[in-house]
């Protein structure tokens, strides 16, 4: 298997969630924006991007304190960090059900992994409408510094981040021509996007790990192939090592070139 592996489609993988980094700021500046900061994408920027190498120290927190310290260095109050905090994990987790769950029970019908798809999809977007509500019974005044438009561009930043992290896992897949898989491509996106989500619910496995490469392993190789799909899905952590390698490396050399120009 590995020595038909197409180097291309693995770049290319590689490039798509290199994306991911750039988007997260967005989702940052609409945040705080709405709670009445100003803070630019740059800054947002060079705080998600400058943290990104906090997200592999043991324990899978590090790169939301590192950021969350850094926040309120630039004057953002504890409760709009909280809010920050809490918005990007549950839109994280109900975005990846919302769009994973009904396109998982479309191709596999509602028995199995489709059924709880489906169900995990409904929790999702139920969990989505109440969202606001819950942060309006814990953060005061929140209607009136959080606006219903806020929140939705805050849902469509995640969903589009999503998207492109589907598509790079399956890229990641057709690099690897002699995988036997046995779903459709789209089907493999939001097999990514679910299984992340279970992984991510999973609390006795810090970042997924072991649960992501189980649940989509079984989903796509198949039940005699389980083992080997789990053991070449685990691979698609290095392409989101490398991903985030790349974009603070770039960061890096770009901040070394301003502070030292020509």
């Amino acid at each position: 298997m590995l020595d038909s592996t197409n180097p291309r489609q693995l770049l290319i993988a590689v490039l798509l969630w290199s994306l991911m980094p750039l988007l997260a700021p967005v989702f940052a500046h609409v945040v705080f924006r709405a709670l009445g900061h100003r803070f630019s994408w740059r800054q947002l920027a060079a705080i998600h991007i400058g943290t990104l190498p906090a997200r592999y120290i043991p324990g899978g927190i590090w790169h939301t304190v590192g950021r969350a310290a850094a926040f309120s260095g630039l004057g953002a109050r504890r409760r709009d960090i909280a809010i920050f905090v809490l918005l990007e994990n549950a839109l994280a987790i109900g975005m990846a059900f919302v769009l994973s769950g009904p396109l998982i029970a479309l191709y596999r019908g509602l028995a199995g992994w489709g059924l709880i798809a489906a169900a995990a999809g409904i929790g999702g977007l139920l969990g989505l409408i109440a969202l606001p509500s819950l942060l309006s019974h814990r953060q005061a005044r929140i209607r009136e510094s959080f606006s219903a438009l806020a929140y939705l561009l805050c849902a469509g930043v995640v969903g589009v981040s999503w998207c492109i992290g589907a598509s790079a896992f399956v890229v990641f897949l057709t690099a690897f021509p002699d995988l036997d898989l046995h779903v459709a491509p789209f089907e493999a996106g939001a097999t990514y996007l679910f299984a992340w989500g279970m992984g991510f619910i999973a609390i006795f496995a810090p970042q997924g790990i072991g649960v992501f490469e189980v649940v989509a392993g079984d989903m796509i190789g198949g039940p005699g192939s389980i083992k080997s799909a789990a053991a070449l899905l685990a691979g698609f952590r290095l392409v989101i090592l490398m991903s985030d390698a790349l974009v603070w490396m770039v960061y890096r050399a770009g901040r070394l070139s301003l502070r030292h120009p020509q």
